[in-house]
């Protein structure tokens, strides 16, 4: 077990992101991503490559061998519906579609793609979506026993993206506490677990406590990746509700006016004058250090877990990291 943990950062990053680019995607969910390219579109094919190229960096070491391809074409296809409705949410303040979109993997409302407002192409292309997830979750030889959990955690993950759409609407109810409590859950690190589970013959489910307290911090861990790869791109594109503004905000590393400025009428001036206040302040390696700081927390649950290989499993989120950092502002 590591006592200190070091993150170095990608010395050759276009070597890494060259690997992503190539990085082939499953004949299953080609057609997928066809169709989403021609109903949606927000996202290039690099996300789905840099996804799919990085799950079994963080896959459970539990895993069935023979089950490997499957979980990692049906973590794309939980990932693609987990996009689409932050993006409906978030990019394009839609609340009437995506209420229809979170209706879709539970059993108490079928969403109305005829509903007034709703825009139905992309609930229908989700539903479809979503009954191809199921069918391969289903498949999974341990898939009824965590499908509650699994629900649960789908639960929580439609509640940052919601989280998200309050944040856009009235920023000033933003707070750093929040983004910890709420928007952290919408990595799916949870939700990748329970896929995991749900094909894992051998682990013992009276480690699974344990096993969630760890995931609780790979989760943050993979916020702030997201966080410090995507903070600059999103404020150029008026989004400030990233933990590392938020953080600069709180402790008056920047104002609200700066942000109100930029909010409704980005300049490349005002712009910048936040990013280098930003970048020469320090947040950037506050957030590194709390990233260490959760990595170390989560392996003093290794003695207690011996059907997963925590130690693999984390030293996966440092590949994480580096390929975040690698990829600032690209995906």
């Amino acid at each position: 077990m590591q006592n200190e943990v070091q993150v170095p950062l990608l010395e050759d990053d276009d070597a890494q992101l060259a690997a992503v680019r190539q990085q082939g995607l499953p004949e299953t969910v080609v057609p997928l991503i066809d169709t989403y390219e021609e109903i949606v579109g927000d996202r290039d094919r690099f996300l789905w490559r840099w996804l799919y190229h990085l799950f079994p960096s963080f896959r459970l070491s539990c895993v069935d061998a023979d089950r490997g391809r499957m979980v990692r074409d049906t973590k794309l296809i939980a990932t693609m519906y987990i996009v689409v409705a932050d993006d409906v949410a978030e990019r394009h303040a839609d609340r009437a579609t995506f209420d229809e979109l979170a209706a879709i993997p539970f059993d108490g409302r079928r969403p109305d793609p005829d509903r007034s407002a709703v825009d139905g192409d992309v609930v229908r292309f989700l539903t479809d979506l979503w009954d191809r997830f199921e069918a391969a979750y289903d498949a999974g030889p341990r898939a009824a026993e965590f499908a509650d959990l699994l629900r649960f955690d789908l639960r929580q993950a439609l509640q940052a993206i919601e989280y998200s759409y309050l944040a856009n609407r009235h920023p000033s109810l933003v707070s750093e506490q929040e983004l910890w409590r709420y928007d952290a859950r919408n990595m799916l690190m949870f939700v990748y677990a329970d896929i995991d589970l749900a094909n894992a013959s051998s682990f013992d489910s009276s480690e699974l406590s344990s096993l969630r307290q760890v995931i609780d911090r790979t989760e943050r861990m993979a916020r702030i990746g997201n966080w410090l790869s995507t903070w600059k791109r999103e404020l150029d594109e008026g989004d400030w509700c990233s933990g590392v503004v938020v953080h600069a905000l709180e402790s008056g590393i920047i104002s609200q006016d700066q942000l109100q400025s930029i909010r409704q009428q980005p300049t490349d001036a005002s712009i910048d004058s936040v990013v280098d206040a930003i970048s020469d302040s320090g947040v950037e390696d506050y957030f590194l250090d709390r990233w260490r700081t959760e990595y170390e927390d989560a392996s003093r649950f290794e003695p207690d877990i011996e059907s997963v290989d925590i130690d693999a499993y984390l030293e996966g989120f440092e590949t994480i990291l580096r390929y975040h950092m690698a990829s600032e502002g690209k995906k």
